[in-house]
């Protein structure tokens, strides 16, 4: 019993090291609600929207038709969609909408074929746009997209990102969608509500995503296109670089994009193990220069907000070793008929549910935070609450092993939604 004790003891020093570490990005959830003042262009820039869309045939049409609806002037921006091979029926459908078409073969990632259509553009009309938006071919532009993110380029950001919804709560049944599709789109309040909000409040580095995003055209000359290649996930690599150049990252929230939630449960894992992969791939690739770069520049604030995800890993880590070794030593001592069994069951439900209650939480302020947003009934917002934790715990398997295996390092085909004819049926 002393023993179990003992160790109970540590494991909640641990614990309340790590949230103190934490504290700092606990505060980010206080601007949970925060709403920006909006932003008015004095100049209507030349703007590149480039869409990767490798057999993207049975997806694109309806990012197309929503680019066609713009209500930002049509001379002012250009559409340019990125196939792999010359007979995909992509092109076709691309071309009928009036966008260029770049046929990249060759490419076994997405960096590949953003940087190819970049340094194809850049070779051809080198100053013909002021600013580059990647989308992806999937997602749904809200018409005043474009108009909202020039209107964010005046804030003077080399790197802007746009608010995240999710398709499937707009443009498909919602008293449908299964609980897959809702948890996962939890994880767009996490990034923009309780994080990018604030950090653009405060200066800060924010978290961009590889679509709706938008470089100025500055960045993407320096760099000669596209070098963010050596992962699958090249926007991790661009924000871990705009916090090495100490370029300014900027989250506009009235800038709209609707994003796709796989509904099937396989299909979202496969998404997150090639996530994970990246996201730890990429960090690994940028720590060094970053952690030096932090010491010589004295920038440990934003160095901070860029890397504390690895004190949630550490959180999580510990709380699941502790849980496992308490609930084998239970099982075995149970066995055994040793009477202690009891305290080591103890510490299993104290560890699963130190990690269980923290994503309760987190779901809790999600939900509140992005309420209008969750189109869902009522009652399936209260079933999301308590499954959602469950579902976030998934990662805890996923990021062990992209740790230690790796997993998913191409750019592998995608399964697709269908969607109801009808707008928010």
């Amino acid at each position: 019993m002393q023993l179990f004790d003992f160790l109970l003891g540590v494991y909640i020093v641990c614990m309340a090291i790590c949230l103190i570490l934490y504290l700092p990005r606990l505060r980010c959830w206080l601007y949970a609600r925060y709403r920006q003042p909006r932003l008015v262009a004095k100049t209507k820039r030349n703007l590149a929207v480039i869409i990767p869309a490798r057999n993207e045939s049975a997806a694109i049409t309806p990012l197309l038709e929503s680019l066609d609806r713009q209500t930002y002037p049509k001379e002012h921006f250009g559409v340019h969609v990125i196939v792999k091979e010359p007979d995909d029926p992509t092109i076709a459908i691309a071309g009928k909408a009036g966008a260029r078409v770049h046929v990249v073969r060759g490419q076994k990632r997405k960096g590949d074929a953003l940087d190819a259509c970049l340094k194809d553009i850049l070779t051809n009309e080198p100053a013909r746009y002021d600013n580059y938006i990647i989308v992806d071919a999937d997602c749904i532009l809200d018409e005043k997209f474009l108009e909202e993110m020039n209107n964010a380029a005046e804030g003077g950001a080399e790197v802007i990102t746009s608010k995240k919804k999710v398709k499937n709560y707009f443009y498909g049944n919602r008293e449908t969608q299964p609980l897959s599709a809702c948890c996962n789109g939890i994880i767009w309040t996490l990034m923009d509500n309780m994080g990018n909000a604030a950090k653009s409040k405060s200066g800060l580095p924010c978290f961009v995503v590889g679509t709706g995003l938008m470089l100025r055209a500055d960045i993407v000359r320096q760099n000669g296109g596209w070098p963010y290649r050596a992962t699958v996930t090249e926007d991790v690599e661009l924000q871990q670089d705009t916090v090495l150049q100490g370029w300014k990252t900027f989250y506009y929230q009235y800038a709209v994009l609707y994003m796709e939630e796989a509904t099937n449960h396989r299909v979202t894992n496969k998404r997150r193990r090639r996530w994970m992969t990246g996201v730890i791939d990429s960090k690994r690739l940028y720590a060094p220069k970053i952690a030096a770069d932090a010491k010589a520049r004295h920038r440990h604030r934003e160095i901070y907000h860029t890397r504390n995800l690895w004190i949630v890993y550490l959180f999580v880590g510990l709380a699941t070793l502790f849980f496992a070794a308490n609930a084998v030593t239970a099982v075995l001592l149970s066995t055994f008929r040793v009477p202690e069994w009891f305290y080591a069951a103890r510490n299993a439900a104290i560890g699963f549910l130190t990690v269980y209650l923290m994503f309760f939480i987190m779901t809790a302020v999600a939900l509140f935070a992005d309420w209008e947003n969750i189109r869902i009934p009522f009652y399936r917002k209260i079933e999301l609450l308590f499954v959602h934790p469950l579902f976030y715990m998934e990662y805890i398997p996923i990021v062990g092993v992209a740790l230690f295996t790796g997993f998913g390092r191409t750019w592998d085909a995608i399964d697709r939604v269908s969607f109801a004819e009808n707008e928010g049926k």
